[in-house]
């Protein structure tokens, strides 16, 4: 039977995005014959080979991915198969593929939008106030200020209040499937996700490990070139699961300074950049060249990349040599 796969990032405005893609696109499918796949940027390609059988598969989209050289390979693979395939998006990065994909017949939703959901609205031929307020809670989650969105919100505490929830329950722990679907039914349900029993209970636990984080991020901390620098190992990387992100933006935006956060992930070395200046894309282009590594995206605000193959050391070494020479360029 044909079946239409919806592969997302599994964060706040990914998650959104989805809901909101199946309220508008696959409610005829759904959920019988709609698959659910939340992923993480340096995964997609595996999880997409993973999940799609192109027998079998009628419709592919891929929501807040940002697109990269090992996913544009899987996508061009899938094409000629028969696969419809949409790709909706925000990520600056991703830019470069867009003309590409839509040779290969990808319909491509693409803009610098705060969210994957605003994007999403270019397609849509009208949201109500429960998608409207949505998509301003993942603007949020993207770093907007929620006193900017107010526009049919009935207060910024309302606003700020639901992005947090939802960013950090599912950053508490970003492998849980049968949370992550959980709310992309309510999404697809019209229910206030925010308000969900669960969301509250794991955004209480969220919001305590991400003050315990933040404490051991700024004992670690130094200063290259005028960028932060810290570094965690896989253990800890554990413990904080997906807050690594949420914590790089809430410390750079304290301190009014850029910041690089390396991480030992076991099998892989994750770098999460943010930069209030713009620059986060661009270092972390510099660095994925220097490295090796094809596997990176984001915006100029924030930007990520993984490596295989090296230390946790020798990654913080190379990053500040980086950071060193680009100061002194």
């Amino acid at each position: 039977m044909d079946r239409a796969i919806v592969v997302f990032h599994g964060d706040c405005d990914g998650v959104i995005a989805a809901g909101l893609y199946i309220r508008h696109f696959l409610m005829d499918l759904y959920p019988g014959s709609v698959i659910l796949k939340f992923t993480q940027p340096w995964r997609a390609p595996a999880d997409i080979r993973a999940a799609v059988a192109p027998s079998e598969t009628a419709h592919l989209a891929i929501l807040d991915v940002a697109m990269d050289d090992q996913l544009f390979a899987e996508v061009k693979k899938l094409v000629p198969c028969g696969v419809k395939v949409v790709f909706v998006d925000h990520h600056a990065s991703s830019k470069k593929f867009l003309e590409e994909l839509e040779r290969l017949g990808v319909r491509v939703l693409w803009n610098i939008a705060q969210s994957t959901p605003q994007v999403l609205t270019r397609a849509l031929s009208r949201v109500n106030s429960y998608e409207e307020f949505l998509i301003k809670v993942a603007n949020v989650c993207e770093g907007a200020d929620p006193s900017k969105e107010l526009s049919g919100v009935s207060s910024t505490e309302e606003l700020a209040e639901a992005a947090d929830r939802i960013k950090l329950s599912l950053a508490i722990d970003p492998l849980d499937v049968d949370f992550v679907k959980l709310l992309v039914d309510a999404v697809v349900r019209g229910e206030e996700v925010w308000r969900l029993p669960k969301v509250v209970e794991r955004h209480g636990r969220a919001k305590w490990l991400l003050g315990v984080m933040l404490k051991a991020i700024e004992r670690r901390m130094e200063e290259v070139s005028g960028w932060v620098i810290a570094s965690f190992t896989s253990a800890e990387s554990v413990l904080y699961a997906g807050l690594f992100g949420i914590a790089a933006s809430e410390l750079a935006k304290r301190l009014r300074k850029p910041i690089v956060i390396v991480r030992d992930e076991g099998k892989k070395i994750v770098i999460t950049l943010r930069s209030s200046e713009g620059k986060a894309l661009e270092v972390c282009n510099r660095i994925a060249s220097a490295m090796g590594s094809n596997s990176y995206g984001g915006h100029r605000e924030a930007a990520s990349l993984t490596i295989t193959g090296k230390s946790l050391d020798e990654v913080v070494a190379r990053v500040k040599e980086i950071l060193t020479v680009m100061k002194c360029g």
